[in-house]
């Protein structure tokens, strides 16, 4: 034992960090028990900062401590002050251990410790009242704060040692770094006994307690005062309560959050509507629907008509009465390309019309729409300036409607059916503003087609008459030739019956620039050679007239002119090639 002390006041002396040693005894005897896992001896004087950290106590920077940690730091001093202990210094495994399990000590475990200590059996434990126990407390909390003092002092002290790392003064430990004990009797250090509460706990197997340190001192202090343990149900009424301000407990809140809550105040009210405007525009559609069933002002704002500028609805199926909805917000530009409308579209007839829809561009292209809601549907629209509906069924009630937009500047009516000769020239009369037209592929009869060609607006600049087999003459073509002298594009392909005499009245147009007579077979390939005289001319589409030899021969004789760039035309057509998510150059996605 002598030559253990004087190992230890060895390294005191020299200020050194003392090293682990593992036990090679094998016995499980007396010496197994006396083994030490650290080299210095038991005794307090030994306790240094650096042990304490290897034990894995860490000293506190700020003067607040938790309890757990100065009940830990008690429990291994009052483990260490007996120089006659056969007990081994408690492991950096073992020590947190003691400090969470310090709760719940019991008569048994202490007469245990009693009995591997030197202390006796017959040793009586002097019981504390609250305020010895405060007191020792207190005293422990001093002492940490000074330990924390002298850990900071001798950082400092060992700062101003140089930059060199191997100078003396950084090897060696400061002294003031070295902590004693000598003064502390074991009965300062005595942990007050277990209640009779933590007896029954004891008794039963609890589980690790993974609580917060505030939270346990709480427990505590509430057995303290007797108050019964927490059940299910009285946890639960704690949660969904908001907590009060303690000293125990931290609430997690910030006080902006804190006075939201307990004011009860709604901060949507103070915002003006065009706030709220100002943030729903960066809303998708779906969420627009949602939120309008918030309350009473937001379903006002969500309805807006500055929200709903555009809209695709496109490869989808509208249910009843869902196209009434959407017009109603005020939609300008709406996509309804390849939708399936069901029946009824709207509640009202149209004779009893009780509003005016904004729509200004409407693609109803492909879609599957009755005509009794396309007569709806048009009735509730005098503002369309560009309107498609290819491959619809239209009657004379429905090209009434639309003949009231005087100011349609486009109309897409290809591959339409049910236009009759009256309705062309009642179209044609009204819309005196129309830009683009194009009815190709319609079936027109005789009489449709010299309506059109007639009556047709001089402003047009875009044509596409394709598909009028046997019926458009080459009289129709000196017609419109006197009517729209002012054409850039003219698409006559598929007009069979179309002469040479047609292509020399087409050569008249000054301002042509696209022209496409594909598989008009009565005029001769050596024609198309005199259209290389035509100035304006740019683009030629003659499918299907050529071979490959003659149509070498043909872009030789005429080189400022692109032959056969375009299988398709794009008069009056909302969408071309892969834009799909615009409309006659109109966004319908956000």
């Amino acid at each position: 034992m002598s030559s253990r002390k004087q190992k230890g006041a060895e390294n005191i002396e020299n200020l050194c960090p003392v090293a682990r040693k593992r036990s090679t005894s094998k016995n499980g005897g007396t010496a197994a028990t006396k083994a030490s896992i650290y080299e210095h001896t038991s005794s307090p004087s030994a306790l240094t900062l650096e042990t304490l950290e290897e034990m894995g106590f860490g000293m506190l920077d700020s003067e607040e401590s938790s309890s757990s940690a100065l009940s830990a730091i008690a429990l291994a001093v009052s483990n260490t002050s007996d120089e006659n202990s056969n007990e081994t210094t408690p492991s950096t495994t073992s020590v947190p251990r003691m400090a969470h399990q310090q709760t719940r000590l019991s008569l048994n475990s202490t007469s245990s410790t009693l009995d591997n200590s030197t202390v006796s059996n017959n040793t009586l434990i002097d019981v504390y009242t609250e305020d010895t126990q405060e007191r020792l407390l207190l005293q422990s909390a001093e002492k940490l704060h000074a330990l924390a003092q002298a850990k900071r002092t001798a950082l400092n002290n060992i700062g101003e040692g140089g930059s060199n790392s191997n100078s003396p003064s950084k090897r060696t430990r400061n002294p003031l770094a070295t902590v004693t004990c000598n003064n502390q009797n074991e009965a300062s250090l005595v942990l007050p006994p277990p209640t009779q509460m933590q007896l029954q706990q004891q008794q039963q197997p609890t589980a690790l307690g993974l609580l917060p340190s505030t939270s346990k001192q709480a427990l505590l202090l509430g057995q303290k005062k007797g108050v019964a343990p927490p059940t299910p149900l009285r946890l639960l009424q704690t949660v969904t309560t908001r907590l009060a301000p303690s000293d125990n407990f931290f609430v997690y809140r910030t006080p902006a959050m804190i006075a939201h809550i307990s004011s009860g105040i709604n901060y949507f009210d103070k915002l003006s509507d065009e706030i709220l405007l100002g943030i729903f525009k960066w809303l998708p559609k779906k969420t627009l629907l949602r939120i309008a069933t918030v309350c009473r002002r937001f379903h006002y704002c969500a309805r807006d008509e500055t929200l709903w500028t555009r809209l695709d609805l496109g490869l989808r199926t509208l249910r009843p009465l869902a196209l009434e909805q959407v017009v109603r917000r005020g939609v300008p530009v709406l996509r309804l390309a390849q939708t399936d409308i069901q029946d009824p579209a709207f509640t009202c007839e149209p004779s009893s019309i009780d509003f005016q829809s904004r729509l200004q561009y409407l693609d109803l292209s492909l879609a599957s729409i009755s005509l009794s809601s396309l007569h709806t549907l048009l009735a509730h629209c005098r503002q369309l300036k560009k309107l498609s509906l290819e491959h619809a069924d239209v009657n004379d009630e429905i090209c009434f409607e639309i003949s009231k937009n005087k100011a349609l500047e486009t109309l897409n009516l290809s591959m339409v059916g049910g236009l009759q000769a009256g309705s062309v020239r009642q179209m044609m009369e009204s819309l005196k503003k129309l830009i683009s037209l194009n009815i190709s592929w319609t079936d027109l009869s005789a009489d449709a087609v010299t309506a059109l060609v007639t009556h047709i607006p001089s402003n047009v600049i875009r044509l596409n008459v394709a598909g009028c087999r046997r019926v458009l003459s080459d009289a129709h073509v000196v017609t419109l030739q006197k009517r729209c002298p002012q054409l850039l594009e003219l698409d006559l392909s598929d007009c069979n019956s179309l002469t040479p005499t047609a292509l020399a009245a087409i050569m008249k147009f000054n301002s042509l620039e696209y022209l496409s007579v594909s598989r008009c077979y009565l005029i001769p390939a050596a024609k198309f050679i005199e259209l290389k005289n035509m100035t304006s001319l740019t683009y030629l589409d003659i499918f299907g007239m050529l071979s490959d030899a003659a149509m070498e021969v043909l872009e030789k004789q005429m080189p400022k002119i692109s032959i056969n760039k375009f299988i398709h035309s794009s008069v009056g057509r909302p969408t071309v090639g892969t834009r799909r998510t615009s409309i006659w150059g109109m966004r319908t996605r956000d």
